[in-house]
């Protein structure tokens, strides 16, 4: 048999490590780049013509912001919007005051948010393509950085298809655009989908600088991993390091040679997983970087304990959480604390590992709080911006509706004879204005509970969402509440298949079909919510664990009781699979819903390599007491054969 820690997709931590790192590469500072491959030649001379001027400063901020120096690029930003102010120019203006606002978009995330919405609102009759484009993209760049994924997607996709409908645009090109996309889904690790927006970069689409090549390559290496492609992603990692070092691109070298070095430990291929980690944290301490400098340093941590120097490796990852501790880098340091448990379980000392797995579980919980506030300031900031934009145009309707008024009332006032049909429009006016008041009144309270509302619940299937329940769990955990628990973790089968088969539209009503059945089957017993992408989470609340197992069959059987019509002429035949702990109400309070739900997670990558369309529960108590040996039962469909039950190693 194999043990519960076994049956697991590839390290998490190299995955996240290689998401943070293609961020970093994109945003990070202090890349040293050769002048023929980012700055313009030569400069301007003080009596150059405005026109000059303007060009080359536009082009000397793109090539610092393609290199990841946003010190320099904002600078430059900052010299086109007083020069363009000072000409008079107010396209000009507007696009390097948004030039300097987007160079804040990784460091400081929600004040560039909220500068953006009031330059948007303040050149909201501009007409400037060029200005508008680049405004899509900076929302995007900005969300992405907040964790808003669907907001980014939606901006990039409205920048792309300006760039697309004015091929003759300055910026942003198609093809930066299809970049940033393949880098958010890195984020969101829908490898299929990363890999699909690169392979849509073609030259028609504007040229590459060396910078973005040496992304691309390393994004694309990023996604082959995921998909398990060891070949494939060193391939490109080592297509991406050529073009840093025949750039002098110091920084962005450093970043494939850490992400090579993840390439080589999912080949388990330790001694050179070692060597590309050190040469890997020398180029980032050579540029600065240091974000890079730490994760190379965890990678060398994990080839020294492959190669069976276990203290060794722990000194290594212990430097590098110290320094995430230090200032204050805790996504890092959560993903880094998880991976030295699972080492250090691996290795039989599984105090040191429960200690590691506690502190990575404190840390997460302080960031799903930080999270949730900074989600809400998000809203709050849309909102806002909303609410003046209304009330601005409708100052400006009763302003304009006033002096209409006074113009009347002058001349009525001259026509003596007039006077009580003066008296009736004044009436009329006022009637109006008490009306349209009423309305803007009436449509701010509707927006108000559409904002409440889509807080907590998913667009597409209306189901709760990932937030509403961790604030449920939150005040469930604050009350005390003791009560017998199941949490099912649901996928899927294929679902990539049908989007290629029949097109994202079909993969929606798909989508929306088995949020129905399954909010159907499950009725007042528990709550159903879309976890995100394909995947759903069933909570059962007060149902006895002996009917645990049954309730996880009939989710199976409910899903795949009939096809899904998933456009006018395509049926598709639908499955899950699912992964669940029980967890007795006298266990609740030696496991939370967090590691429930990491458990539950296990037994569903259980399920997917079973052959799918099964699940597997997980028994929550000996998973709360850290058993080593956690009993997984095989639940199965209606129609398959009876269920089994297996005994982790």
């Amino acid at each position: 048999m194999k043990r519960f820690n076994e049956a697991r997709t590839p390290r998490s931590l190299r995955l996240c490590a290689a998401a943070l790192v293609a961020a970093a590469i994109a945003l990070a500072g202090n890349g040293h780049a050769a002048p023929a491959a980012s700055e313009p030649e030569g400069g301007y001379e003080a009596g150059s013509p405005y026109a000059h001027r303007i060009a080359y400063l536009k082009q000397l901020r793109q090539a610092k912001a393609d290199v990841g120096d946003n010190a320099a690029a904002a600078d430059a930003a900052t010299q086109i919007e007083r020069l363009a102010s000072a000409e008079g120019d107010e396209a000009n203006a507007a696009y390097g005051a948004l030039a300097r606002i987007a160079s804040m978009a990784d460091s400081q995330p929600a004040a560039a948010l909220t500068a953006l919405n009031a330059l948007d609102s303040r050149e909201a009759m501009l007409s400037a393509p060029e200005f508008t484009a680049s405004l899509q993209q900076a929302y995007g760049d900005i969300y992405l950085a907040l964790g808003q994924y669907d907001f980014a997607l939606s901006h990039y996709l409205r920048a792309l298809d300006m760039a697309m409908r004015r091929p003759g645009l300055a910026g942003p090109t198609p093809n930066a655009l299809r970049l940033a996309i393949a880098k958010l889904k890195v984020y969101t690790r829908s490898p299929e989908q990363v890999l699909a927006a690169l392979h849509a970069i073609v030259p028609a689409g504007g040229t590459l600088s060396p910078g973005r090549q040496v992304r691309k390559h390393v994004i694309e290496g990023i996604a082959e991993g995921m998909l398990g492609h060891a070949g494939r992603s060193l391939q490109a990692y080592e297509h991406g390091l050529a073009i840093a070092r025949a750039n002098g691109l110091t920084m962005l070298e450093a970043s494939a040679l850490a992400n090579m070095a993840d390439g080589y430990l999912l080949q388990k291929r330790w001694q050179d997983a070692e060597r590309s980690a050190r040469a890997g944290f020398a180029a980032a301490q050579r540029a600065g970087n240091v974000p890079i400098a730490r994760m190379a340093k965890v990678n060398l941590g994990i080839a020294l304990v492959g190669q069976g120097r276990l203290a060794d490796g722990m000194v290594q990852i212990d430097e590098a959480a110290t320094a995430m501790r230090a200032d204050s880098s805790w996504p890092d340091l959560v993903n880094t604390l998880e991976e030295k448990s699972r080492l250090l379980q691996e290795a039989g000392d599984y105090r040191q590992a429960l200690a590691a797995l506690r502190e990575r579980q404190d840390i997460g919980d302080r960031l799903s709080a930080a999270e949730r506030a900074n989600a809400v300031t998000v809203l709050q900031e849309q909102f806002d911006v909303q609410r003046r934009a209304a009330e601005n145009d409708a100052l400006r309707r009763e302003n304009a509706t006033k002096d209409t008024e006074l113009r009347k009332r002058r001349l009525w006032q001259i026509v003596a004879s007039a006077g009580a049909a003066a008296a009736l429009l004044l009436c009329a006016v006022a009637c109006v204005l008490y009306r349209r008041s009423a309305r803007g009144a009436r449509r701010l309270q509707v927006l108000n509970e559409e904002l409440a509302f889509h807080s907590t619940h998913d667009t597409l299937t209306g189901l709760l969402n990932r937030r509403s329940f961790r604030d449920a769990m939150t005040a469930r955990a604050r009350a005390g509440t003791r009560a017998d628990q199941c949490f099912v973790l649901l996928d899927i089968d294929h679902f990539k298949s049908i989007n290629d088969r029949h097109g994202h539209a079909a993969g929606d009503a798909v989508l929306v079909e088995v949020a129905r059945r399954l909010q159907a089957a499950v009725g007042t017993r528990g709550s159903v919510l879309r976890w995100g992408g394909e995947e759903f989470l069933v909570h059962l609340d007060g149902m006895a664990p002996s009917r645990h197992a049954g309730v996880v069959r009939e989710l199976l059987d409910a899903v795949a009781a009939c096809p899904v019509v998933a456009a006018e002429d395509a049926v598709a035949h639908v499955t899950i699979s699912a992964g669940a702990l029980s967890m007795p109400a006298d266990g609740a309070a030696l496991l939370d819903w967090q590691q429930a739900l990491v458990f539950a997670d296990h037994a569903l990558y259980r399920a997917k390599d079973a052959g799918r369309h099964c699940g597997f529960l997980v028994d929550g108590r000996l998973a709360a007491a850290g058993i080593t040996s956690v009993r997984l039962e095989h639940v199965t469909p209606t129609r398959a054969e009876a269920a089994a039950l297996l005994n982790a190693a």
